[in-house]
């Protein structure tokens, strides 16, 4: 069930080292030539925060937007310290009836806790989901 409360709730931090080969592996698996730099889109990968009373995946559910703005370069190696966090719900109606998107916000931080990216992600859920 996705209700308004949620909004807010956070995950606990996740420490997490970049490894070379995922990093490899993500270009290969994206069509981006590996040149030994983090592609953009390598943080959309950081799935392990849960957060308590946010069951994902949902049956149905669509990914709707990402959006990724870094402070800086993420460097293969570093090891970082990420979470997420229920940033809205809300509902809207449309051809397919009710919808309720869920916009979850990620927030990654080196170890001296320097800013080194956010990434914002709305995920649709069609149907019965309670908002």
């Amino acid at each position: 069930m996705l209700r308004k409360e949620l909004i807010g709730r956070e995950s606990e931090s996740i420490v997490v080292k970049i490894k070379p080969e995922e990093v490899r592996r993500f270009a290969e698996a994206t069509g981006v030539p590996y040149n030994d730099r983090v592609p953009p889109t390598f943080v959309g990968t950081l799935l392990h925060a849960s957060i308590d009373g946010v069951e994902l995946p949902i049956v149905g559910m669509i990914h709707g937007e990402q959006k990724i703005t870094y402070s800086r370069q993420l460097r293969i190696g570093e090891t970082i310290s990420y979470k997420k966090r229920v940033k809205d719900i809300y509902d809207r109606s449309g051809k397919l009836g009710k919808m309720t998107f869920i916009v979850l916000e990620t927030i990654g931080y080196d170890l001296t806790g320097e800013l080194v990216f956010s990434s914002s992600s709305i995920i649709i859920a069609q149907g019965k989901e309670d908002a």
